[in-house]
């Protein structure tokens, strides 16, 4: 079963057997007509399993109706089809109120509209797309006012079918099948599988030219992600060392189209290119950068992942040594779990050597179990418990790891402590 799906479960489930009786209060407290009208339509409604209504815009005390319908899970295809044309005509009703509804069946989401030839006709084809071996889930939806459906997000099946090939055929193909259903709507299109694969952007010429470039690159190199925009390819690579290879095939079919590569080795944020930190890393002696496992980059900022305080100290200065690291506002070194680290320093990149050197002598005691430090604040945190005297006494020593007027705090491990603002 599709995300999509589990968590529609979940948030239904919640309802449980007292669904009706939700529906019950969230009319009363709404004090809508609307409301009343379509419990009293669709509580007995054999193909419903439980809904959940609000106001149309979902505020306390405004007019509207939305309604998040949970089919039955033994409801057939047909049985869908009815419930949904049962809804329609509630819609066109009270076509003078503001009504939006929603279904939601097993791994599929559609909309229901006023018009009961496209709702009817959103509901068939979103059976159809989640009867592909290639498809897990399916949420199509419609921008407010919208008269058909403008929107399609389609997970990818986990196994084999998940992949480029897929997706791909799935952007050309579900446009056409759903082309009855959007009123005349260009469809943006959003098809995922983890982070292995994701097209985003509306239908057009634009995914086979995204397609050429894929397909040039991973025939002769091995590709494991592809993240797509019209005008913007990101390509990640199995290795850092076939980006070479890669830049020049790409080269050959892009056609004004960006492409920007990832690796294991150099991780990107959004819209980054990567360059500035491939420059920076191509500066330094590899000695320097021997422990680093990854860097993370927006091009604005990077940050530098490694295996020791030893390590990070060493990669720290040369970092900071370098003129190309003057191409970011701040550089990051950090030792250990990302969520959880032992050091992580952000500073300026003149300053970061001179930071990680300082922060590597306060890890060097024993008693210190981890020290956070950005410009705007530091915090060490100890291994043990400390009086309050001794976490004061400690204050003095973190001055110098950020910006003049920054927060200093010291804390004992169950999270207390003490801090200064570092104002005057």
């Amino acid at each position: 079963m599709g995300a999509t799906s589990q968590r529609a479960r979940r948030r239904f489930a919640a309802i449980g057997a007292v669904g009706l009786i939700t529906v019950s209060l969230l009319t009363a407290c709404s004090g809508s007509a609307l409301h009343g009208d379509f419990r009293a339509l669709f509580a007995g409604d054999d193909a419903v399993e439980a809904f959940e209504l609000s106001t149309a815009d979902n505020m306390p005390f405004t007019e509207g109706l939305s309604a998040e319908v949970r089919a039955r899970d033994s409801a057939s295809g047909d049985e869908l089809v009815a419930l949904v044309d049962r809804l329609s005509e509630f819609a066109r009703e009270h076509d003078a109120d503001d009504v939006r509804i929603t279904v939601e069946a097993a791994d599929l989401t559609v909309p229901v509209f006023a018009d009961a030839e496209i709702s009817a006709g959103a509901m068939a084809r979103g059976l159809d797309l989640v009867d592909d071996d290639r498809v897990d889930s399916v949420v199509l939806s419609a921008r407010t006012e919208a008269k058909g459906v403008t929107a399609v997000s389609i997970r990818l099946a986990e196994h084999g079918a998940g992949s480029p090939v897929a997706a791909f055929d799935l952007a050309r193909t579900v446009p056409v099948l759903l082309d009855n259903v959007t009123g005349g709507v260009n469809l943006h299109l959003t098809i995922a599988a983890d982070d292995r694969v994701r097209i985003d952007g509306n239908a057009g010429a634009w995914v086979d030219d995204v397609e050429q470039v894929w397909q040039a690159v991973a025939n002769e190199v091995p590709v494991t992600g592809l993240r797509a925009e019209p005008g913007w390819l990101k390509l990640t690579l199995a290795t850092e060392a076939d980006l070479g290879a890669a830049q020049t095939l790409s080269a050959a079919r892009a056609a004004g189209l960006v492409v920007v590569f990832a690796s294991p080795l150099v991780l990107l944020g959004a819209d980054a290119s990567g360059d500035s930190a491939r420059a920076l890393l191509g500066a330094v002696a590899s000695a320097d950068v021997a422990g680093l496992r990854n860097v993370w980059t927006d091009d604005d900022r990077a940050e530098f992942f490694v295996d020791s305080v030893v390590q990070a100290t060493t990669t720290a200065a040369a970092l900071s040594a370098r003129p190309e690291s003057a191409a970011f506002t701040t550089l990051t070194v950090t030792v250990g779990d990302p969520d959880e680290p032992s050091l992580s320093v952000t500073a300026a990149p003149t300053r970061l050597g001179d930071i990680v050197a300082s922060a590597g002598d306060l890890l060097a005691d024993g008693d210190v179990a981890s020290l956070v430090s950005t410009p705007r604040s530091t915090t060490l945190v100890l291994a043990a418990d400390a009086t309050d005297a001794e976490l004061e006494r400690r204050l003095s020593a973190l001055s110098g790891l950020a910006d003049e007027g920054s927060r200093l705090c010291v804390n004992r491990s169950d999270g207390t402590g003490v801090c200064d603002s570092g104002a005057p």
